[in-house]
């Protein structure tokens, strides 16, 4: 079975069992306190004492073992109430550790990253002329051997293939960085950070500033608005307005609502796979009693060129949206969504892979939004959105694989919430070969999927994973389903896809 861990939604955490077992044990202080009073009351009863007066002595014996009683009713509440106060203050002494420890971890990284900024800042005038004495040589070297041809000589002669081997170290780098993607998230979000304030000189208290200013880079969000800034500069991930139109579909459209969440998914994928840039389609379900919901699927990224074309679905959305800038593609969805006549009060599920799921957290979290939109259930898959406050009135469900670098890169893991349930999956192509979905492939096919050192956030991957769970009955997967059930029942009334560009302002 592909293995898996789910952190988050309706199931007890040990602080939660904690404070469960407090509330419980409160409880039965506050009965055995309510027999003791009515015990007590009972004890002046004008019947009970009128039979005490032929037997004095009997009477006598009565009223000792009625002291004893109450001494050891006393203590034992006593001993209780302790008992609550000691559970409560567990699971409150359990919070304040695991956030400890993730800030003390998070400081030791924020103080690694300021030190090694301080060090290239002090060194810098020995570490150019250096680089400039090491790098240059090597450059112009393989450009000459480039340039002549004389790079295929050397393969003959020394079997070592230039580009080959150039291409084979990209490759295994880009390998380390995804397969130790919760370690490369924390670099992003603590080091460099840190490294940039150091070799700026500033002091390092500024790391620990709180809030969404990008003064200074002090996480991956200002640290990405930094980067935005200066890409600004020379005309790169430059903001823009959004056009959106009603368009013919990528793919033909459904006649019934997805079955479960591995059909959400692929129809998901549909939206922005093989195309120049991706559409937002809108499925209208009724439900058997009339109601109506919608689900929303926004497309992933298409375009991974810095420079602003038309397209929505490009690398500046994604910059601008992990810097936590409005995107054409929010402006997008918000109008396709206008322009489908969706109620205030229909329920609507937000899908989203990758950027989609980046663009969908973020509206989810946005409460001009849901003024205007009722989203009660929201569905990422590879998305960075740890940074987003969603709201907790929405049912929320993330999927991600733990070897994919993408959900990292925000530096954060997904709140463990009661609404909010993540998903994450070991990645395994060996597993994954065996999943319904790639049955159709070839082994050299297959091969080929699974060789890059990124296909751990490869779309097909994905839909492989969420087909295996389903195969093993996840509970998971299960309990979304089940909760959310009038968005996968009922008839499929109407599909709308939108299509979007940018205009230049």
């Amino acid at each position: 079975m592909i293995a898996t861990r789910t952190a988050g939604g309706p199931q007890l955490k040990i602080d939660d069992r904690a404070d469960a077992s407090g509330d419980e044990l409160q409880r039965i202080v506050a009965c055995i306190g309510d027999l003791a009073a009515e015990g007590s009351r009972a004890d002046f009863d004008l019947a009970t004492l009128l039979t005490q007066v032929p037997a004095p002595l009997t009477a006598i014996n009565l009223d000792a073992a009625r002291v004893v009683y109450l001494h050891q009713s006393a203590r034992v509440l006593t001993e209780l109430e302790a008992t609550v106060l000691a559970v409560r203050a567990a699971a409150i002494a359990y919070r304040q550790a695991e956030k400890g420890i993730s800030d003390t971890f998070g400081g030791l990284l924020d103080y690694f990253g300021y030190v090694t900024g301080r060090v290239i800042a002090i060194t810098l005038p020995v570490l150019i002329p250096i680089g400039i004495a090491v790098g240059v040589p090597i450059y112009l070297g393989q450009t000459f051997l480039d340039a002549t041809g004389l790079d295929d000589a050397v393969a003959k002669h020394f079997g070592v293939d230039l580009a080959q081997s150039k291409a084979a170290a990209k490759e295994a780098f880009v390998a380390l960085v995804f397969e130790n993607s919760d370690a490369s998230g924390a670099i992003i979000e603590h080091v460099l950070p840190g490294i940039v304030v150091g070799f700026m000189g500033l002091p390092p208290t500024a790391l620990a500033a709180d809030g969404d200013h990008a003064l200074w880079p002090h996480d991956s969000s200002s640290m990405t608005a930094w980067i935005l800034g200066g890409a600004n500069m020379f005309g790169l991930l430059l903001p823009s307005d959004v056009e959106v139109w009603k368009a013919e579909g990528i793919t033909e459209a459904h006649d019934e609502p997805p079955r479960d969440i591995g059909d959400l998914y692929k129809r998901e994928a549909d939206v922005h796979r093989g195309a120049d840039s991706g559409q937002v389609r809108i499925e209208e379900i009724t439900a058997a009693d009339g109601t109506t919901r919608y689900i929303v699927y926004v497309p992933a990224t298409t375009d991974w060129s810095p420079e602003p074309g038309e397209n929505t679905t490009d690398m500046t959305t994604n910059v601008q949206a992990m810097a936590g800038n409005d995107t054409v593609m929010q402006e997008m969805v918000r109008q396709a969504i206008a322009k489908a006549n969706i109620g205030a009060d229909a329920e609507v599920m937000l899908v989203g892979y990758s950027q989609g799921g980046i663009t969908a957290g973020s509206l989810a979290a946005d409460p001009a939004f849901l003024a205007d939109v009722n989203v009660t259930a929201l569905v990422t898959v590879g998305a960075p959105i740890s940074d987003f406050p969603v709201d907790e009135g929405i049912d929320v469900l993330s999927i991600e694989h733990e070897q994919d670098l993408v959900p990292d890169l925000d530096g954060n893991e997904n709140p463990a919430k009661d609404h909010w349930s993540t998903i994450t999956v070991d990645y395994d192509p060996d597993q994954l070969r065996q999943a319904p979905n790639l049955k159709h492939r070839t082994d050299a096919q297959l091969d080929e999927l699974f060789s890059s050192a990124g296909a751990a956030h490869s779309s097909a991957a994905y839909t492989a994973s969420i087909g295996l769970m389903l195969g093993a009955g996840h509970a998971g997967l299960n309990r979304f389903t089940a909760k959310n059930s009038g968005f996968f029942t009922g008839d499929l009334k109407e599909t709308r896809d939108y299509q979007g560009k940018r205009k230049r302002t």
